[in-house]
């Protein structure tokens, strides 16, 4: 398929962290309004505080062990309709929600994901690291070697997007260590910052998934109107 062609679209950046459940009525909000035509695409980003969300292929007695361990450091655990399985969002972790209408990607949900993939993979480029996506539908994300650096969980109603990606930039690795990240035993998590040997902020992590998710999708960004 061709590339769409180019369209404005709406960019929320919301500062400090948000609360999952602020998000979580946003998007709702955001849907219902681009599902009625009421705005454009549009890009939610942000940084959480800290949380572990369950998608719905999350199998919890395998994934979250011991639950107590995350109940002593005061990080919630909320189930979620999107997909995939379990994953933490804290400090340090830009998290992006597209709310797009997936008619001009042919309604591919496949091609969905695999065009946050390459946004994500282009940006990561742009920072400083080597990053690529891995087959198989336990990998879906960004992989440097063998280390997670973004996962991505997307869920889409009347072919209106969702949820979406959270790219480690410089965040707490050790919340990844009390439960099993989306389901794989063995997995190891990484950020830009370690990769890159060298600090990088959310302003340079965000301009650059800017760009790249922009060109992956054909659209230009400005800012939501009050």
């Amino acid at each position: 398929m061709s590339a769409p062609a180019t369209t404005g679209a709406y960019l929320l950046d919301l500062p400090g962290l948000t609360p999952y459940s602020e998000a979580l009525s946003l998007m709702a909000n955001m849907a219902g309004a681009r599902s009625q035509q009421a705005i454009p695409d549009t890009l939610i980003l942000l940084e959480h505080d800290p949380v572990v969300t369950l998608g719905t292929r999350t199998d919890v007695a395998q994934e979250l062990p011991h639950p107590a361990l995350l109940e002593q450091r005061g990080i919630p655990v909320v189930e979620v309709a999107r997909g995939g399985r379990a994953t933490y969002h804290g400090p340090g972790q830009l998290v992006g929600y597209p709310i797009l209408d997936l008619a001009p990607l042919g309604r591919d949900l496949r091609r969905y994901v695999e065009l946050l993939e390459a946004a994500l993979i282009g940006a990561l480029a742009e920072l400083g690291v080597a990053a690529e996506a891995r087959a198989g539908e336990e990998h879906t994300g960004v992989w440097v070697e063998d280390r997670k650096i973004a996962s991505i969980g997307v869920h889409v109603a009347s072919w209106i997007s969702t949820h979406g990606f959270a790219l480690n930039v410089d965040c707490d690795l050790e919340p990844f260590d009390l439960f099993v990240g989306c389901g794989l035993q063995d997995s190891r998590y990484t950020t830009a910052a370690s990769e890159a040997g060298r600090p990088i902020g959310r302003a340079e992590a965000t301009a650059a998934v800017l760009t790249h998710l922009g060109q992956q999708l054909g659209h230009t960004w400005e800012a939501l109107p009050a």
